[in-house]
């Protein structure tokens, strides 16, 4: 029964972090060459990733969870490297926030690599997946919240 409520939950909590694809959508060739595109397609990466491990949450077949979970906290590991100050753009999502609280920025980067190398450990030894996937989503809601414009409707 928990192991249900949870699966609701993060599938609950996954359909409000991870957006169906829009038609709108920024596309990689639209950003400029360096560090603003550098960074739409890292997260495009991490996205398709999640998108993996919410499949798996949703179909409750869990193969290629862990892997997933690694490239994401691989993946975190470049994301505060890819917003050097004064790397703007008017089709970037980026709020100013990521330069005017640098530090909860980087905390919020570290703690997705926490929390993916968690999932992906937990993965492995056919631990609670379920959990380990809400803890991992909470934590890029949290910083999409705090420092992407939200999508358009």
């Amino acid at each position: 029964m928990r192991t249900t409520r949870i699966m609701i939950g993060s599938t609950l909590l996954l359909t409000l972090a991870l957006p169906a694809a829009r038609a709108h959508e920024i596309k990689s060739e639209d950003l400029p060459a360096g560090p603003i595109r550098d960074r739409h397609e890292l997260m495009e990466g991490i996205g398709k990733n999640a998108k993996i491990i919410s499949d798996a949450m949703k179909s409750g077949k869990f193969d290629g969870v862990a892997d997933a979970a690694e490239k994401i906290q691989a993946s975190s590991l470049k994301i505060t490297g890819l917003f050097p100050p004064g790397s703007t753009h008017e089709k970037s999502r980026a709020k100013p926030e990521i330069w005017t609280d640098w530090a909860k920025f980087e905390a919020e980067a570290k703690q997705l690599g926490e929390k993916a190398g968690a999932l992906a450990a937990t993965a492995q030894a056919g631990g609670d997946i379920p959990a380990g996937a809400k803890a991992m989503f909470g934590s890029c809601k949290s910083c999409h919240e705090q420092f992407r414009v939200p999508d358009k409707e």
